[in-house]
């Protein structure tokens, strides 16, 4: 008998979501659209893009929004048109029965600017995806030059980080970006570094903003235990080697930070 009274409350409250959901689609299908919120996950930064330029986007599909029959709006169309922009790496657009569609964006960032041998600029960004340059934003980032071939199609999102695209993990492109994501993950790094090399045997060399040396990382390997090593130089070694005596530190060799001045 108890079992019997459980089903039957289930029934009736399954029912009862029933009627209010199809209340609440006939209600929809009433409204008409007061025009859209975009929220930014990041907003008051600035960025690649803008909410003026997200505007512009969904205008493209719908212009006007504002009027226009809630019912009638598409928002998974306007998600996939709005994530098709490189700048944009995440969308959600859903209805509000006050009018509202609210548009949530994630941006994308850069980490690191790119400079090709052929003179081509763009950035990889911190999920590893490419991004064009924009005149409109110029963000402070890392530098990559020396001896770059590559260069991905900007039109297309390419993913370089090799998590998330294992073909991609022995490229130079894969390599310089885990290179700048593990400088970014110290401070000290990260405030100090401003331009990744890289020389003709496709090894990197990091130059320092200031200072008087260059520092030898090799293929990229290794680069956690590399930068352990080098922070410790730093905190203690620069103390007993005077900076005049070397202008590059050496970390391509196992649990070694080798100093050494160069006669160029």
């Amino acid at each position: 008998m108890k079992k019997i009274i459980v089903i039957t409350l289930w029934i009736v409250m399954f029912a009862g979501t029933m009627v209010i959901f199809g209340f609440a689609v006939a209600e929809q299908k009433k409204v008409t659209c007061t025009g859209a919120t975009i929220i930014l996950q990041d907003d008051g930064k600035p960025g690649f893009i803008n909410e003026t330029d997200i505007r512009k986007i969904i205008s493209t599909l719908y212009n006007p929004l504002e009027g226009r029959c809630l019912d009638s709006i598409n928002t998974q169309k306007i998600a996939e048109k709005l994530i098709k922009n490189p700048y944009i790496n995440y969308a959600r657009v859903i209805k509000a029965l006050s009018g509202q569609i609210k548009v949530e964006l994630k941006r994308s960032k850069a980490l690191v600017r790119v400079i090709n041998q052929q003179g081509t600029s763009f950035y990889l960004g911190h999920q590893g995806e490419s991004l064009p340059t924009n005149q409109q934003f110029i963000p402070k980032t890392l530098v990559a030059t020396g001896y770059i071939t590559d260069a991905p199609d900007l039109s297309a999102k390419f993913n370089y980080d090799p998590m998330s695209n294992p073909l991609q993990a022995n490229s130079l492109l894969s390599r310089i970006y885990l290179l700048a994501s593990e400088i970014n993950q110290h401070n000290l790094l990260k405030e100090s570094i401003g331009q990744i090399y890289v020389n003709r045997q496709k090894e990197f060399e990091l130059v320092p903003s200031s200072g008087n040396h260059v520092i030898l990382i090799g293929n990229g390997e290794n680069l956690e235990h590399k930068f352990e090593n080098l922070l410790a130089f730093y905190q203690a070694g620069m103390n007993k080697i005077k900076p005049e005596d070397y202008n590059i530190i050496d970390l391509r060799y196992k649990d070694l930070v080798y100093c050494k001045k160069s006669n160029q």
